[in-house]
Parts: C-alpha cells; structure tokens; sequence
C-alpha cells in the first residue's frame, strides 16, 4: 500500500501487477484519440480496448494507495496523471526523498 515514502517499492510492485495482466503499456503509452463514427472496427476496438485498460490501471493505482492518497488523486483524470503526480512528489528526487536522506545522515 502506498503511503509516501515508499513509492519506489510500491511503483516496482504496480509494474509486476499490470505485466502480469499485460496493461503495463498504458502507463507509456499516449491514449489512442477517439476515432471517428466511420472508422473501422478494428479502430473502434483498439480504441475500447485502451479505454477498458486504462480503467484497470487507474483501479489498481487507486486500490493500493492509502485512503489519503486515494482522496488526494480521485480526480484526476487518468492513470498517467496520477503516477505523473506521484513521482513528482515522491519519485527519487523529491524534496520529500531528499529531506529523508538528509535526516538519515
């Protein structure tokens, strides 16, 4: 469960989570744009797909942060901006990892 400081062990735990589940692309990967009414169905597919998967990642992201956190990223839009936010916030060099190594010296 992701509290703060131990975001790295935690984001490493996430990564295994969506591999095993093979949606670990869409945290890299731009989201599809919307095709249009006359695209093909291969198109519409894809494009539902991403969609379907994004909703899983955002789910375990939020599933596994503590209630805080969860209230902190409930609107946001998208699993990329939550991990977005995250890293800038507790990623190696924040200011928090920061302030915890200089307190641990």
């Amino acid at each position: 469960r992701l509290t703060g400081p131990n975001y790295v062990d935690w984001l490493r735990n996430v990564k295994i989570v969506l591999n095993s589940e093979d949606i670990d692309y869409v945290l890299e990967a731009p989201m599809p744009a919307l095709p249009a009414e006359d695209a093909s169905t291969e198109d519409h597919a894809i494009y539902k797909k991403w969609v379907a998967n994004e909703k899983k990642v955002r789910s375990y992201l939020m599933a596994s942060m503590s209630n805080a956190l969860q209230v902190q990223h409930e609107s946001m839009r998208d699993s990329r901006e939550i991990l977005l936010h995250l890293r800038e916030r507790y990623g190696d060099t924040s200011r928090n990892a920061q302030f915890q190594l200089t307190a641990e010296l």
